[in-house]
């Protein structure tokens, strides 16, 4: 039976399972029945899978003959959101929803489990199914701790992907070299002198110190890194204050800093801590900065993508390739890539009227499915053709 015609058989399935995962939303690091659901599919399958790091399952096809020993990653954790969608599977868990995709991911990788163990005979190497926990989780996501637990053991090559709204459905980019930027969180505390806001000559005013480190950090992206390398410093959150008349002895500021430059990033903390620094001293106040790294660049193998490309081209067609700019968004999959080679690829799956993700109304047209199992089939058919 041909790839093509064991979709058609399994697709009504893949589907049921993506409809099911997505009714179950779970948070990062809780996802208990998620786990338990992919392991009955997966034993289904008569694989034998094993719980990594508490929700993680991996389950191995091992061939029996010679090859790369391949790994597809899928992504388990929902978001804090409460659904809109009116979806007739819409989430049952209140206050949380699977609007960045994972339950796509989670019933392609299953799909493809199912699809591949049908052609066994066919295939060389090991190929094993990661199921992670926790991707939405910075500082540390899922990633970083199924490495520590041994999933990349015995493994040459991995692919991760991510199901998107920006390009159409049949479609896919693969981006050669860094694809996803670096992650980072900051955290500034002004302290100075609260009193009366009738009388601030007699405080430190910690809102105006703040307010002056927020406009000053971005000096750093525009005067002192080179307009050819993409940084992002943003600050998403700003806490202080009691009451209306009241000036705060202490003021937060949170943020992220996002670059592809893992030199650059090293050397941005001390800037900023530098800047909001010198801008507390001035006006009397102290800054306590705490700097935290999260994710590092998402760096796509070429050799890897170039691979990929030709398979894509070979089986979806030369215009299912588009070309698509690197995102300032960030992934723990560059864990992985930071360990193995591998590549990460973006799949078309716009629908209607285009909703963002991790919008409460996002949802994805599910035939991207379709695509998505029938490129990593053929992929991971043909991985003895990479030359790595």
């Amino acid at each position: 039976m041909e790839i093509k015609e064991i979709i058609e058989q399994i697709f009504p399935y893949v589907i049921g399972i993506r409809r099911a995962l997505h009714s179950m939303p779970e948070p990062a690091y809780n996802e208990i029945k998620t786990s338990k659901y992919i392991i009955e599919r997966l034993e289904e399958i008569r694989l034998k899978p094993k719980i990594v790091y508490g929700t993680g399952v991996i389950a191995d096809l091992d061939t029996g003959k010679k090859g790369l020993n391949v790994a597809i990653r899928a992504d388990m954790d929902a978001l804090p959101i409460n659904e809109k969608t009116g979806l007739e599977f819409s989430s049952e868990n209140g206050g949380y929803m699977h609007a960045c995709g994972h339950d796509g991911h989670m019933a392609i990788v299953i799909g493809l489990a199912l699809l591949l163990n049908k052609i066994k005979n066919k295939l060389s190497g090991k190929i094993r199914f990661i199921f992670q926990p926790a991707e939405e989780k910075p500082p540390k996501g899922g990633a970083v701790f199924l490495v520590e637990e041994g999933v990349l053991n015995d493994i040459d090559v991995i692919f991760g992907f991510h199901i998107i709204p920006d390009i159409e459905v049949g479609k896919l980019a693969i981006i050669e070299g860094p694809a996803m930027a670096g992650c980072d969180e900051f955290i500034i505390k002004v302290i100075g002198e609260g009193g009366h806001a009738s009388a601030p000559e007699k405080t430190v005013d910690t809102v105006l110190v703040a307010s002056k480190i927020v406009c000053s950090l971005n000096n750093i992206v525009s005067r002192m890194i080179s307009p050819f390398e993409p940084v992002v410093i943003s600050c998403g959150e700003i806490k202080g204050g009691y009451a209306f008349n009241i000036i705060p002895d202490i003021v937060e500021i949170k943020g992220t800093v996002r670059t592809f430059n893992n030199e650059l990033r090293k050397k941005i903390p001390e800037k900023m801590q530098n800047i909001a620094t010198a801008l507390a001293e001035s006006y009397g106040a102290k800054i306590d900065f705490s700097y935290i790294n999260c994710y590092p660049a998402l760096k796509n193998n070429p050799i890897v993508c170039d691979y990929l490309k030709e398979i894509a081209i070979t089986y979806l067609g030369k215009s299912s390739i588009v070309n698509m700019k690197p995102l300032m968004g960030s992934e723990d999959f560059s864990v992985y890539l930071e360990k193995i080679k591998g590549a990460y690829v973006f799949i078309g799956g716009k629908k209607g009227e285009k909703h963002s993700l991790h919008s409460p109304y996002y949802d994805f047209d599910e035939i991207s499915m379709r695509y998505a199992l029938h490129f990593f089939a053929k992929a991971i058919l043909n991985i003895n053709l990479l030359r790595i």
